[in-house]
């Protein structure tokens, strides 16, 4: 049996492959895998890393820099594999890293299929004549990527949003305590994780009641700092989300989860001033949290942070707590209008019936 590349180098990538390999084990047991995965990866019979992802995880331009010796190792690593000639390239998001690999096995003649394609919609619009050209099947997390593909000529295919398996429905709201519960989720990558706790922590603090407690997700393997009125928690997201009464959610997926569940939210970006000002020319939609570009309005307030315009965070913060409880109840609404964008329950089936034809 042939050998096949899967590279997956964030962690929610390294999620999205695992559920998929997972289903592909129920289908043929007899397939191997190598290349870059996570730890959820990495539990998963045939498939052999030669890289960990969590080494690699970085966002933004100036936040990359601490991870360049990695990313470069892994690159290099990948480009041996491509060369390799394997059966098939299986890329999970991180464009910066797949595309060109992509165009590399295009030349090496190895079939390159790609799970969840770079957001051209939101900048670098020039990307998608890159996926057309270079990837054999492009598998779309929402729908209205598949139609922008398909017009080049190249084959798209809408999978939905494995968001739609892990939340089937929204939560009902917390019951009635001496303590108001707010989730603090500032992205799972250290650069983003660091400014966020710097920037925008303090302002939340300073929007809520002394008595409020605050819940953080913990994923990294550092320790977390030490801080009054905040909880760092090694449970996920969306076991936090369950359980509190408002959220306040750096720009991601993480959006889409309290969305999904149905928690009042605000979300932020604390990019680093340099990175914003490169970015910012580039933009091509006016939102940034994914519940406000996938509705193409603001159901949910979105505020930008850095050191002189933590303010803005504050005062959202603030607007949000004096509209509960009734707040939950638009949270709801948008949970519903989230979902039809998102697709249902199937996500990794549909991805395997899709990869089939290729293995």
């Amino acid at each position: 049996m042939g050998t096949r590349l899967l590279s997956a180098c964030e962690a929610s990538a390294d999620r999205l492959g695992a559920a998929v390999l997972g289903e592909l084990g129920t289908r043929q047991h007899e397939l191997t895998w190598h290349g870059i995965g996570g730890p959820e990866l990495r539990q998963i019979k045939g498939f052999k890393p030669f890289a960990r992802a969590e080494e690699l995880s970085g966002a933004g331009l100036v936040e990359l820099v601490p991870q360049l010796p990695a990313l470069l190792a892994a690159r290099r690593q990948l480009r041996a594999a491509v060369q390799a000639q394997p059966d098939l390239a299986f890329l999970i998001d991180a464009p910066d890293l797949h595309l060109p690999l992509a165009k590399l096995a295009r030349k090496a003649r190895v079939p390159v299929v790609m799970l969840g394609v770079p957001q051209f919609w939101a900048w670098r619009p020039e990307r998608v004549r890159t996926v057309c050209r270079d990837v054999r099947l492009a598998l779309c997390l929402f729908r209205f990527e598949v139609a922008p593909i398909r017009a080049r000529g190249a084959a798209a295919h809408w999978v939905g949003h494995p968001l739609a398996d892990e939340i089937p429905q929204p939560v009902e709201p917390p019951s009635t305590t001496s303590h108001l519960r707010v989730a603090f989720l500032p992205g799972s990558r250290p650069s983003q994780v660091g400014r966020a706790l710097r920037l925008a922590l303090p302002e939340l603090r300073a929007a809520l009641p002394p008595s409020a407690i605050i819940e953080v997700p913990w994923r990294l393997d550092k320790p977390p700092p030490k801080s009054d009125a905040v909880t760092f928690s090694r449970e996920s997201a969306q076991t936090i989300l369950r359980r509190v009464d408002m959220a306040v959610v750096a720009f991601g997926t993480a959006t889409l989860e309290a969305a999904m569940l149905g928690v009042p939210a605000v979300s932020f970006g604390a990019p680093h001033p340099l990175t914003r000002r490169l970015a910012q020319p580039l933009l091509q939609t006016s939102h940034l949290a994914l519940p406000n570009i996938l509705l193409e309005r603001e159901a949910v307030p979105e505020v930008l942070v850095d050191s002189s315009q933590t303010m803005e965070l504050r005062a959202a913060v603030s607007r949000l707590l004096r509209s509960l409880p009734a707040g939950w109840t638009d949270a709801r609404a948008l949970s519903l209008e989230i979902r039809e964008k998102l697709g249902g329950p199937g996500f990794a089936r549909r991805v395997c019936d899709a990869l089939e034809p290729l293995l």
